[in-house]
């Protein structure tokens, strides 16, 4: 008696086929996205939406936009979440470690603008400032809150690391280049700045609006806050990586 194996066996054969081949064409190239925490916490919330509109998988990681550059500089990430001017960044980069990146071999791709905004404890008691008593307060000119109509309390500036996008936009277009307050108190991660603020009666610190939070109060200012947000890679995007890039530029605007 003949057993027929041949049909079966064929049958598994295209099933196994057919499965793998969906399977490749649903995961694509695993396309990193490194850096500018606020850009990553507003894509992690449209990343299933991302991967469907582009094909590919993605890997989101806010680490901040000056690491988000060197990952991307060392083939760590492929594309960088940058917040604040790449020249800029790139030089805060490469003042802390010389030859850190090459901004010539980089690509920036503008997105858009974050608003960003003066925040204080609710203890120094000021409701706005002005564009002069800003750019004192941050280089350290103006030392307690009560020479800007506030409480009888001494200023304490807080902000990121070195290569932060908001400390080098603010030090470009508020400090006009000029150094921050000697005895600013440096966080690593900017997502921390709010928490200081919020728990050092005295502190103060520029943020971008969307991540400020917490018992912090809005300081007004005379202009507008505003810092240039991009995406960055090595030469020409394309493939998985192009599409991934299109498909952010259809969501952020």
């Amino acid at each position: 008696m003949k057993k027929h194996y041949c049909p079966i066996i064929v049958s598994w054969v295209i099933a196994i086929a057919c499965a793998l081949a969906l399977t490749q064409k649903a995961s694509g190239q695993m396309v990193r996205l490194h850096g500018s925490i606020s850009t990553a916490k507003a894509l992690e919330s449209r990343k299933a939406a991302l991967e469907s509109a582009s094909g590919a998988q993605i890997e989101i990681v806010g680490n901040g936009a000056g690491r988000g550059l060197q990952d991307v500089s060392s083939g760590q990430a492929e594309v960088a979440l940058l917040s604040g001017p790449l020249k800029l960044v790139a030089e805060a980069l490469n003042k802390e470690k010389s030859g850190s990146v090459d901004a010539a071999q980089l690509n920036e791709i503008p997105l858009s603008n974050s608003k960003l905004g003066f925040y204080s404890h609710p203890a120094a008691g000021v409701k706005s400032v002005t564009d002069a008593q800003l750019r004192d307060v941050l280089t350290g000119k103006i030392t307690n809150w009560k020479d800007v109509g506030g409480a009888d309390l001494p200023i304490k500036v807080v902000m990121g690391f070195g290569a932060d996008g908001v400390r080098v936009t603010v030090q470009d277009v508020v400090c006009h280049g000029a150094e921050y307050a000697q005895g600013a108190i440096v966080r690593n991660s900017s997502k921390d700045l709010p928490m200081v603020v919020s728990q050092l009666p005295g502190a103060c610190a520029v943020l971008v609006v969307s991540s400020a939070e917490g018992n912090i109060a809005k300081v007004a200012t005379e202009t507008e806050l505003m810092m240039p947000v991009s995406l960055v890679v090595k030469g020409e995007p394309s493939g998985d990586v192009k599409k991934v890039i299109d498909a952010i530029k259809a969501v952020i605007k």
